[in-house]
């Protein structure tokens, strides 16, 4: 049992951290209100962007959302008094990388929120399996989230159940 366990957790921490220093792979889309987007994004900003592969991701990635949103997305001026997003001007994309997500995607967007709208990405045409080999995915059925700088280069990935320490890595890597 030793020899198997042993190798299976090398193999995994070797995967979560085979990511970092990479480059993010280039993916265009459009958000939820139709602006064109290009990942990775090319404003001289870090950028945080989370990704599902799988329907079976969605409830992970629902516990992630609001403490995502309220450290890194920036709120309208005069709905908050202290805005985390603030000290992390970032930019933020929610990418569902789901085979079929253009069938389901006038559901998704009458069951989310507008204020996400601009924050999530359709993809065009993309090479799915393709894009998880570049990003080292093992397994799709939970979300990844990627800390990309300015130059599109991973600086941290995060994946799985919520924590509150994996989202402070993700602010560590902002820093």
């Amino acid at each position: 049992m030793k020899r198997f366990l042993l190798p299976l957790l090398l193999a995994s921490t070797f995967l979560t951290h085979a990511q970092k220093g990479q480059a993010f792979p280039i993916i265009n889309g459009k958000s939820l209100t139709d602006k064109s987007m290009t990942l990775p994004i090319k404003n001289g900003k870090t950028s945080i962007v989370a990704i599902a592969f799988h329907r079976g991701a969605e409830e992970d990635l629902k516990k992630w959302l609001n403490p995502l949103y309220y450290t890194f997305i920036k709120k309208p001026k005069g709905q908050t008094n202290f805005d985390m997003a603030d000290i992390y001007d970032v930019n933020f994309v929610f990418v569902p990388m789901i085979s079929g997500f253009k069938k389901i995607a006038d559901d998704f967007k009458s069951s989310t929120d507008k204020e996400f709208w601009p924050y999530i990405m359709d993809t065009e045409k993309s090479d799915i399996k393709g894009i998880q080999k570049q990003l080292a995915i093992s397994d799709n059925k939970i979300p990844y989230f990627f800390v990309v700088d300015k130059d599109g280069k991973i600086l941290e990935v995060q994946s799985g159940a919520y924590k509150e320490t994996k989202v402070e890595k993700l602010e560590e890597a902002c820093e």
